[in-house]
């Protein structure tokens, strides 16, 4: 085996491992979105299709490796084209079923604020940790017949009236989750990235080892 038919057949291999790595965190992060929003329908869609398109991945980058191992040109041919496939689908994902960030905000304050009206302190977190105060503002609280909690207060300390904040916390949450569609678009196209290069190496190692077939064939 020539020295560049081995730095393919490594290359390859090791960005199979790679896109087996991000498809298991892919799983991970998904499905441990679905549990912690468990009600929400802004992300279920997205989060299922991840799976799914993550468990392919998985399986596919598996036999990715095995194809490298063996230097078999059939299922190097057949596990680049399954991955265009994937690539194909993940894009589609991406651009047809983003993850609703502003949508699961509204949701999750929805949920919070139902649980402020029954069980007193669903609110808290949120409040505390964004400087918020009720679903849509402070006055949420007294036309519900209320009292404003502590919690609305900077440093929870209600004797200081100008300490109240005052803008709800949907809007809040909600700008806080917008920086998610950022995050999220990287890290799915640079899962994208990483199999486009696998796909490419694995076609190269494809070709590097029909030829040397062929060579031999003529010797």
């Amino acid at each position: 085996m020539s020295c560049g038919t081995k730095t393919l057949k490594v290359s390859s291999f090791v960005l199979d491992f790679l896109c087996c790595v991000l498809a298991a965190l892919t799983i991970a992060a998904c499905s441990y979105a679905l549990i912690a929003f468990s009600h929400s329908m802004a992300i279920r869609v997205p989060c299922i299709l991840g799976i799914v398109l993550g468990a392919l991945l998985f399986f596919s980058t598996i036999f990715g490796c095995i194809a490298a191992l063996k230097e078999s040109i059939r299922m190097t041919w057949i596990y680049a084209v399954v991955m265009l496939a994937l690539i194909f689908g993940q894009i589609t994902v991406i651009f047809a079923q983003p993850i609703n960030f502003e949508l699961l905000a509204n949701e999750t304050i929805y949920d919070a604020w139902q649980g402020q009206l029954y069980h007193q302190g669903s609110m808290s977190f949120y409040e505390i940790k964004y400087h918020c105060c009720g679903k849509t503002g402070p006055k949420d609280y007294p036309d519900s017949g209320l009292r404003v909690p502590q919690s609305c207060y900077f440093n929870q300390n209600a004797t200081v009236s100008t300490d109240l904040y005052t803008e709800g916390c949907d809007k809040k949450l909600a700008a806080a989750y917008i920086k998610g569609t950022r995050y999220e678009r990287i890290s799915d196209w640079s899962v994208v990235g990483v199999e486009i290069l696998t796909v490419i190496f694995a076609g190269l190692l494809a070709i590097t080892l029909q030829n040397a077939q062929r060579r031999r064939l003529y010797r």
